[in-house]
């Protein structure tokens, strides 16, 4: 009987472990450069409407697409970005 209630133990700390991975999952989100969107990006709220038109993404903002540049607000180097759950 002890084996038995150890073995259903394990099973149900494998279970809720599981259960609990699948749930982290679902909550992350995948983003992807919006090949539609033409010139930089000014407005996030534009970019967002732009990515739940085109591509049904959940919301997308503007963000810097070339690393290491030195001036911090040249807009020309941001791009929208979509956001989705990933799959």
């Amino acid at each position: 009987m002890a084996k038995y209630t150890g073995f259903v133990a394990l099973l149900f700390c494998l279970l809720l472990v599981a259960a609990t991975e699948m749930q982290m999952a679902e909550g992350k989100y995948c983003w992807n450069k919006s090949h539609k969107w033409n010139g930089p990006c000014h407005y996030s709220y534009k970019c967002s409407q732009h990515c739940k038109h085109w591509f049904g993404a959940e919301y997308g903002i503007c963000k810097k697409y070339q690393w290491g540049h030195k001036h911090h607000h040249d807009w020309a180097n941001y791009a929208c970005y979509c956001y989705s759950p990933c799959h």
